[in-house]
C-alpha cells in the first residue's frame, strides 16, 4: 500500500505475461507457477535486480536486522524517507525479494486483499470467466453507444427544425 497525504493505492504484482523480474533474475529464484509469479526466498541472493526491473514497483527487498534477533542490543538504523528501499542496506542483514504470491499458501481462499479492500477496488480475475466478462462488457458498450447515437439523431432533428 502506498499512502500519501492525498492518495492511497494498492501496489500489486500484475503477474505479467512476459515478467521482467522473472527474466532478469540471475539465479532463477523467480518462477511462474499456476499463472502467478512466485519468488523462492531460499534461492534469492538479494541482488534487487527484480525490484529494479518491475514496472509496477511491486517487488520489495526485505530482511531482518540483527536488532530483530533476541538477545542483541543493536538498534535498527533509520533511513531518510527519501532513500529508496532498493538503495537501503545494512551490514549483516540478508535481503531477499518479497512480492505478492496471490496468497499461494491458501489455494481455497485466494488472495486475501480482495475481500479486505474497503472500497472494493480490487478484483481477482481468472481466465475462465474473463472472455465471457469481456463479451458482456462489449455488448453493454454497444447498446449504450446505440442509445447515444439515437439521442444525438433526435437532437439533430430538433436543431434542424
Amino acid at each position: 500500500m502506498v499512502m500519501t497525504r492525498d492518495v492511497s493505492a494498492a501496489v500489486t504484482c500484475h503477474h505479467c505475461e512476459g515478467a521482467p523480474c522473472l527474466e532478469i533474475c540471475p539465479v532463477n529464484a523467480i518462477t511462474r507457477e499456476n499463472g502467478s509469479i512466485q519468488v523462492n526466498e531460499q534461492t534469492c541472493i538479494g541482488c534487487k535486480l527484480c525490484g529494479i526491473a518491475c514496472p509496477f514497483g511491486a517487488i520489495h527487498p526485505s530482511g531482518t536486522s540483527i536488532a530483530g534477533v533476541a538477545g542483541t542490543m543493536v538498534s535498527t538504523p533509520t533511513f531518510p524517507k527519501s532513500l529508496s528501499p532498493l538503495l537501503q542496506w545494512e551490514i549483516g542483514v540478508y535481503t531477499c525479494a518479497v512480492k505478492c504470491d496471490l496468497c499461494s499458501y491458501d489455494p481455497e481462499g485466494g488472495p486475501h486483499c480482495v475481500p479486505a479492500c474497503p472500497t472494493n477496488a480490487l478484483t481477482y480475475v481468472v481466465d475462465e470467466g474473463l472472455s465471457e466478462q469481456v463479451k458482456d462488457r462489449r455488448i453493454e458498450a454497444a447498446v449504450n453507444q446505440g442509445a447515444v447515437q439515437a439521442a444525438l439523431s433526435e437532437l439533430r432533428k430538433e436543431a434542424q427544425q
